[in-house]
Formats: C-alpha cells, sequence, structure tokens
C-alpha cells in the first residue's frame, strides 16, 4: 500500500468517524426538535429548505447517468419527508435511546429484506445469526418501554420501525441504480424542496413564526447543512476509500454514542435495559457483517482505488 494509499484510508477513516457523529448528534437534535416549539413539520422543512440551498449551487456538476426523472422521484419520497417524519414522530414519544436501538438496529434486518426479495442475494448463516441477536435486543427495549416507560412510548417505536423501513429501501434502491452521494443529494433534497415545502406552507400545522431564533438555527444548519448536506458526502467519500463493510462496521457504534449523548445534552438517563438493548443490537450489526469484516474492508478498498 502506497502512502498516497495509506493517507487516503487515514483521510476515509476520519470521515467515517465524522459520519457517526453527525448521525448519533442527528438523533439527538431530531429529540430535541420533535420536543420544542417546533412542529416536526417544522423541522423537516428547515431540513430539506437548507439543504436544497446547499445543494443548488453544485447542480450543473450532477451527472445524469442512471438517475431518471422516475428514479429521482423514487428516491425523493421513500428517501425525503416520509422518512424525515417517521424519525421526527418517534421522538415525540420516546427517548433517544430507543431510537437508536430501533432504527440502526432494524435496518440490517429490513436491508437484508429487500436485497433478498430484489436482488435474491441469499441471507447467510451469519447474517441470520446477527439478525437474531438484533431482534433480542430491541424486544429488550420493547419491552422495557411498554412495562416501565412513559404512556404511548410504544408508538414511538412504531414510527422508528417505519423510519428504518424507508431509509433501508433508499439505500437498497441507491445501491441497485448505482446512485452517487451528489444525484441523491439533489433528487432527496430538490424534489423535497419542490414537494414537500409547498404541502407544509399551506396545510401542514406551523409554529415557526412564534419558535425561538435558537431553535429554528439549531435544526436548519444541523438539519440541513451538517445532517443532509456534509454528512452525504462523507459518507460517500468514507465507503469508497475504507470501504463500506468497514464503515458499516463504525456506523454500528451510533446507538451506544447517540444513548451517551443523551445523558448531557437532554438528561435522558438510560435504563439497564436500554443499555442491554444497544449492547446486544450492536453485537448484532457486527455479526451482520460477517466473520472476515477486515479482510472484506481491505478488499473494498483495494477495488475502490484501482476504480477511482
Amino acid at each position: 500500500m502506497t502512502a498516497s494509499i495509506r493517507n487516503e484510508s487515514f483521510l476515509g477513516l476520519v470521515a467515517g468517524l465524522l459520519v457517526l457523529f453527525i448521525f448519533s448528534g442527528t438523533l439527538v437534535v431530531s429529540r430535541i426538535g420533535a420536543i420544542s416549539s417546533l412542529t416536526i413539520y417544522d423541522v423537516a422543512a428547515l431540513r430539506f429548505g437548507v439543504a436544497a440551498l446547499c445543494v443548488l449551487p453544485f447542480i450543473y456538476k450532477v451527472s445524469w447517468i442512471n438517475l431518471t426523472w422516475y428514479r429521482a422521484f423514487v428516491l425523493a419520497i421513500i428517501g425525503g419527508a416520509i422518512f424525515a417524519l417517521f424519525l421526527l414522530g418517534g421522538f415525540i414519544f420516546a427517548p433517544v435511546a430507543d431510537g437508536g436501538i430501533i432504527v440502526n438496529g432494524t435496518m440490517p434486518i429490513f436491508a437484508a429484506i429487500f436485497t433478498w426479495f430484489i436482488f435474491g442475494e441469499g441471507i447467510g448463516h451469519w447474517r441470520i445469526a446477527g439478525i437474531s441477536l438484533i431482534v433480542v435486543g430491541v424486544a429488550a427495549t420493547g419491552w422495557d418501554a411498554l412495562e416501565f416507560g412513559a404512556p404511548g412510548q410504544w408508538k414511538g417505536h412504531l414510527l422508528f420501525l417505519g423510519a428504518a423501513a424507508f431509509n433501508s429501501a433508499f439505500l437498497t434502491a441507491v445501491r441497485g441504480w448505482k446512485i452517487g452521494a451528489l444525484q441523491s443529494l439533489v433528487a432527496v433534497m430538490g424534489l423535497n424542496s419542490l414537494i414537500y415545502l409547498p404541502i407544509w406552507w399551506l396545510f401542514l400545522p406551523s409554529n415557526i413564526t412564534g419558535a425561538p431564533l435558537e431553535e429554528i438555527l439549531l435544526q436548519g444548519i444541523y438539519q440541513g447543512i451538517v445532517a443532509a448536506f456534509v454528512a452525504g458526502f462523507m459518507i460517500a467519500y468514507a465507503a469508497r476509500t475504507i470501504g463500506s463493510t468497514r464503515q458499516a462496521a463504525i456506523m454500528s457504534g451510533a446507538p451506544s454514542l447517540a444513548l451517551l449523548l443523551a445523558i448531557p445534552l437532554l438528561g435522558e438517563i438510560p435504563s439497564l435495559l436500554s443499555i442491554l438493548g444497544v449492547v446486544i443490537v450492536t453485537l448484532g450489526i457486527l455479526v451482520t457483517l460477517g466473520p472476515n469484516l477486515l479482510k472484506n474492508s481491505i478488499s473494498d478498498v483495494s477495488k475502490s482505488n484501482k476504480k477511482y
């Protein structure tokens, strides 16, 4: 491995870790937005409106290979407002720990189902074992909510499952259609700004005119710029330089990190069952990647450098 490849791999690792922190922070910021004076529809509008402004100067650079209008519309629907509203709606009822466990934990399950159904990929013994662990971890979280959680907390869990399903469908479509990071950003943020924003402005409950400026700035800057725009490029760069398998392994730390961030930022102290659920789900995500994680990651990096 040459020095340039080592440097690029190091930068890819840094990008992957930053994506981990950004995504974990998104869970916390989404929870803050869901319980703030803003409505969840306001938060979604800020996300797509600000992100669309960020994407606008780069539209001329977009390659339209593989990105037909039909595909762009499908990506905008499954990766846009519906996903965001499921996630934000879940945080009205449930804490950050639950969102991290259920969304991150069930995404590999939905992804396995979609790839099996669409691409005919076998699930394999390791993935079955990992999914089994994830189910146990999610079940522990669900039991904790039903027995000891706040009234209606289970509603948040159902909404988180919806968010995980839509995001997994989005990622499966991006992979199957070979859509690049900028292409997906233009499709999702651009079309949602054209479709969702008018619907929000005309029909959906809003309190954006009465909300404090700091709440608007937090959601607009973090959701629109950091989470939607910056992270979109970083995760693409990380996957190319260190391999998609290794990046997936890094992202397995999102439930744990989100849980830790929620303690000082929101004062949400996790229960023992929630902590156990995080540990089991994290282990399950790693197991789904298989026993040759390092080998596969190195192979991914080698292929990426040959290709690019």
